[in-house]
């Protein structure tokens, strides 16, 4: 039970430090928690592998919005978004297999929760940070909240090949 709580509480942490601290901090942040959620959180070294590919489809997922007029970021360096962006994917990734993995059993949970929480996140991180919502903000608050919907399920789904 330890280790869920310092899996939430570094990804809560790294939340603030990767929207409000940008780049930098957001890097020596991510790299820190990372060595952590690898010496103690971590069960099997195959979860890096869950990791990367939550983090890569997170990322083509901002770009496809950046792409799409969803959101603007006036600091991206990777393809239209963020380096912090990219450290926060890596973040939430590590929640899957851990704080999450309760989520598994209830998949329409975790649809309502990404509904709602998923656009939520990014209309307070765009408060916090030089981020900005397309116009009108309702709108990529609904593409968002479909594409949440869609995809943090099939994520959650995911783990259960790595259990």
């Amino acid at each position: 039970m330890k280790h869920k709580v310092l899996n939430l509480v570094i990804f809560q942490a790294g939340w603030v430090v990767c929207v409000v601290g940008g780049d930098i901090y957001a890097l020596a942040f991510t790299a820190v928690a990372l060595l952590i959620h690898h010496f103690y959180v971590l069960h099997k070294t195959a979860e890096w592998q869950l990791i990367i590919l939550v983090a890569t489809v997170g990322c083509l997922w901002d770009m496809l919005m950046v792409f799409a007029g969803m959101v603007y970021y006036p600091d991206s360096v990777f393809l239209g978004i963020p380096l912090w962006l990219v450290c926060l994917w890596l973040l939430f990734a590590t929640t899957f297999l851990h704080s999450l993995r309760w989520l598994n059993r209830y998949l329409w949970l975790a649809l309502v929760f990404a509904a709602v929480l998923g656009p939520a996140s990014y209309w307070s991180g765009s408060e916090l940070s030089e981020a900005s919502l397309g116009v009108p903000v309702l709108t990529s608050l609904a593409v968002m909240a479909v594409g949440w919907a869609a995809l943090f399920p099939a994520g959650i789904y995911l783990t259960r090949r790595y259990q």
